[in-house]
């Protein structure tokens, strides 16, 4: 399969089967399936037999039944809650306290469930990038839409059926640069018709990964969210993580106060990388739940080996096993962007 982008200073092709090294999506089981949301695994089972028939439905190696993503939407259709065009975006100052890695298993399991995504990466290092193919600097991304060179949608790479990609280079850097070059404009009407409309039509998830700084492109993504949208902060137990999510909620709340925006999305500051057995781990928890209570998720995410294999070795959840905890954070994670129902 070949991508190719038109209307561009030079002519790019990309062949995503030599380039891409994230696996396309092979299936979910019954049994993984049930770990996110609340239905049994006989009952997907007997859901299966009604909904496909037999030759529409792939098989591992054990012979058991393996539901293709947008099989596994239709599923557990009632289980899901209709997202339509919700964006998820990840940011904190700091920097290393896992916001591309919560970004990639995120994109991974919800497009595994069916859901239409897209991860737009914006960070200049390209790790979200990277962790789904390779990353060149003649490739187009966000810096050339901003520039108004290409358009939004011949930027977007599909790496797997239900999953797309905006990608991330070092041409993203100068995306400050430019802006400030431009002519004055009303950046929440500019985003949206640049590019976020158009993604909200498209996608029935949108999730974004930023660099660890204040730049005005993050600002006006934020300036940007809707009610039904989610702002991720993730932390670390230290005292730039506590300095870091103050200056991004301050710069936050400063632009939409000055645009006077009324919608509320919901905002979610996660503890990852977590040590519960260091007490300086714990005092900074204890004092980062107190300082910004009003936000501060119930969800930890430990320092765990299965996180950081999975993203190592650039594999999707339907290729891992022997991964409990892992399945706990997503499930959890999942109720916790409002994307799976929970039972009341």
């Amino acid at each position: 399969m070949v991508t190719v982008f038109k209307d561009f200073d030079v002519f790019v092709e990309i062949s995503l089967k030599e380039d891409c090294m994230y696996e396309n999506i092979r299936g979910l089981s019954f049994a993984q399936i049930s770990r996110f949301v609340e239905l049994k695994v006989p009952t997907l089972n007997a859901r299966t037999k009604t909904l496909f028939k037999d030759e529409e439905l792939i098989r591992g190696k054990t012979n058991k039944v393996l539901l293709k993503p947008e099989q596994v939407k239709t599923v557990i259709n009632d289980q899901i809650n209709d997202c339509n065009g919700k964006v998820i975006y990840i940011g904190n100052l700091k920097g290393g306290v896992g916001k591309t890695t919560i970004a990639y298993l995120l994109a991974d399991i919800v497009s595994s469930l069916g859901f239409k995504t897209c991860a737009v990466d914006l960070d200049v290092q390209a790790n979200l990038t990277q962790q789904f193919m390779e990353a060149k600097v003649e490739q187009p991304t966000f810096c050339d839409v901003i520039d108004n060179k290409i358009n939004i949608k011949d930027i977007i790479i599909n790496i797997a059926p239900t999953l797309d990609l905006i990608p991330s280079s070092l041409k993203n850097g100068i995306i400050q640069k430019s802006l400030l070059t431009q002519a004055p404009k009303h950046y929440l009407t500019w985003l949206n018709s640049l590019c976020l409309t158009y993604l909200r039509s498209k996608y029935d998830i949108i999730i974004v990964d930023t660099p660890p700084s204040l730049t005005t492109l993050n600002s006006v993504f934020c300036l940007c969210l809707k009610n039904n949208d989610h702002l991720v902060i993730p932390a670390c137990a230290d005292e730039f993580s506590i300095v870091g999510i103050g200056m991004f909620l301050e710069d936050v709340n400063l632009i939409r106060k000055s645009y006077k925006t009324t919608s509320k999305p919901k905002t979610s500051i996660i503890m990852n990388r977590f040590h519960q057995n260091q007490t300086l781990n714990l005092q900074m928890f204890v004092k980062m739940s107190k300082t910004y209570e009003e936000f501060f998720s119930k969800i930890v995410i430990k320092d765990l080996a299965k996180i950081r294999e999975v993203t190592s070795n650039k594999t999707s959840i339907s290729e891992t096993k022997h991964s409990s905890e892992l399945f706990e954070i997503l499930a959890e994670l999942l109720k916790e962007f409002n994307i799976v129902k929970t039972v009341s």
